[in-house]
């Protein structure tokens, strides 16, 4: 098996867009996809040899060479490219086996601990777990693991705002004019690629399709998207994506885990599309010729689902949308006691995948990745230093790009703000059944001229104290009867005066819990994890005065759904 290595500069932003987002923004992937280098080097060698698109391409005996480079997943695969490390090396999907604190946050600086729950037995979990430690899943996307060390590593996004123009007029028109979002992987950054093919003659075609170093991937090309620069690496790789090797993986380990380093792909017996631990299964068992099929670890199944797609630039259609097992799915099984695991069949399968699309990436899995450790040591890693860069990019811009810019910004961040908070208000209640309209009506009132006061002027100038002084002073000087009715009432399993005061003295808290734990904001981080919008270099987050806007329109939100439901009763 021979492997060929190089490395992607993004130039511009990537649109890979995947099946995320709302029908008016689209959202990227974090990599670029294996189906679109091998898309674009399809383009390179029809050009190259001079084969027209009306040819049949897959017609072996005009064009024997076709079908083995592009086609045949048995004999070339075109991996994902990931980011890199620092080192310019590979990063892979983070296991979802792995948990954290609920709360924490990684930083460059400071190592937290994070558990393997796969290796920790569920009667023991209260014993090994630390006291107070509430389990959620590590929701990263890529790193590195070196023995019990992750390093924790996150793609830069750019979000830019376009409008939709009529292609005649070249420009919007009424009906036609329609405001959309690019939720795109940001320009500057690293990807690493790996094409595995079966002959040293396969090889040299393919590396001379990738010496050309500019390369277009992605969509939205015409509008500033795509450019990447490709290096080609000389130097010889594993074919394995990890260290160690199988041999060394395997020996004397109690168990086989099966991590997935993309998403897989699979059909059932009855040839539909299933992602579940039990097809999985019986793909794995019959692909080692197991007479029997192995079983699973009793804590052994860590895996989720989701739904793939693409687009064929040759029929310019979508492809179809298919359910899959997604990358970092964790597969813990028994060794089984009667048979051996061969390794040369074990080998065969981390080499060529399993599941369908294999081609294009798809179907990549590691035996035993994760050593037989239950702790990590985790951190963020450690970018280059490219905040000169930026500022002297900004300097670039004129006084009224900059201003444009931060409006910008400022116009996304509330827009998902927004979103966040309607998602808190369905999700959040009052336990009313202790507490009268009236004193609820006291509540909102007393909000809503907070709320006036702050969006005054000069609002900026006083102090969070005379901020939130209305609402204080309704809840210190509450006669005996009120505070009674308060003192019964809960929001969030806490005394609604707790809740709401802990809401004051920290607003930004409960938007960064939201903004980290949304499927679309969680990516939309700066360097320190904090939540930022960047457009065209001018980076803008939510400052206390904006989380306190928001957090004062939740209180009233909430307050007033619990007045017209205590209503319908």
């Amino acid at each position: 098996m021979k492997s060929i290595n190089f490395l992607l500069h993004t130039q511009e932003p990537i649109l890979a867009t995947s099946l995320k987002g709302d029908p008016n923004s689209d959202v990227s992937y974090d990599y670029i996809l294996g189906s679109m280098i091998r898309g674009v080097l399809i383009n390179r060698y029809l050009k190259l040899n001079n084969i027209k698109q009306s040819d049949d391409i897959l017609d072996s005996e005009r064009f024997p060479d076709i079908k083995r480079l592009f086609f045949d997943a048995s004999k070339t695969r075109y991996l994902n490219a990931y980011p890199v490390d620092n080192n310019q090396q590979r990063t892979l999907p983070v296991p979802l086996s792995l948990y954290q604190n609920k709360g924490e946050e990684f930083s460059e600086e400071e190592d937290k601990t994070v558990y393997d729950f796969s290796q920790i037995p569920i009667d023991e979990k209260e014993e090994y777990l630390p006291d107070e430690f509430s389990a959620k899943l590590l929701n990263e996307n890529f790193c590195t693991i070196d023995e019990n060390e992750i390093i924790i590593h996150r793609v830069k996004r750019r979000i830019n705002i376009h409008n939709k123009r009529n292609r005649k007029r070249g420009k919007g028109t009424e009906g036609d004019g329609a405001l959309f979002s690019y939720n795109a992987i940001d320009a500057g950054q690293t990807f690493r690629g790996i094409i595995l093919c079966d002959s040293e003659k396969d090889k040299s075609i393919i590396e001379s399709l990738l010496k050309s170093q500019d390369i277009w991937l992605g969509g939205s090309q015409s509008a500033g998207y795509g450019y990447v620069a490709i290096e080609l690496i000389s130097e010889n790789s594993n074919l394995t994506e990890v260290e160690l090797d199988l041999n060394t993986r395997l020996k004397e380990k109690d168990y086989l885990k099966i991590t997935l380093l993309s998403d897989v792909i699979l059909r059932n017996n009855c040839g539909q599309y299933a992602s579940t631990s039990e097809v999985f299964n019986q793909y794995i068992s019959r692909h080692l010729n197991l007479k029997k099929e192995l079983e699973f670890k009793e804590n052994g199944i860590y895996s989720t689902s989701l739904i793939v797609g693409g687009f064929n630039r040759k029929w310019g259609l979508p492809l179809p949308q298919t359910p899959a097992l997604a990358a970092g799915s964790v597969f813990v099984f028994n060794k089984p006691e009667e048979e051996k695991i061969d390794i040369e069949l074990m080998q065969n399968l981390e080499q060529q995948g399993i599941g369908e699309r294999r081609i294009e990436g798809f179907g990549r899995i590691v035996a035993n990745w994760l050593d037989e450790e239950a702790e990590y040591q985790v951190s963020l890693n450690k970018p280059e230093n490219n905040q000169n860069k930026n500022n002297q990019e900004s300097i670039l811009l004129s006084s009224e790009s900059l201003k444009l810019a931060e409006d910008i910004a400022m116009r996304i961040i509330r827009k998902n703000l927004d979103i966040l908070l309607m998602n808190k208000i369905a999700r959040t209640g009052i336990k009313r059944e202790n507490i009268n309209n009236t004193q609820l009506l006291r509540l909102m009132i007393v909000t809503r001229e907070a709320l006036f006061k702050l969006e005054e002027q000069d609002s900026k100038s006083k102090s969070i104290a005379e901020l939130v002084k209305p609402i204080t002073d309704l809840l210190k000087n509450l006669r005996t009867n009120a505070r009674n009715q308060f003192k019964h009432t809960y929001l969030e399993n806490k005394k609604i005066e707790e809740q709401i005061t802990e809401w004051l003295q920290n607003p930004q808290d409960w938007i960064k819990l939201a903004w980290k734990s949304d499927s679309i904001t969680k990516e939309l981080i700066d360097d320190n994890s904090q939540p930022s919008i960047k457009i065209a270099h001018v980076s803008k987050t939510f400052d206390y005065y904006l989380a306190l806007e928001y957090t004062f329109s939740l209180i009233i939100a909430i307050v007033k759904k619990a007045i017209k439901d205590k209503n319908n009763d």
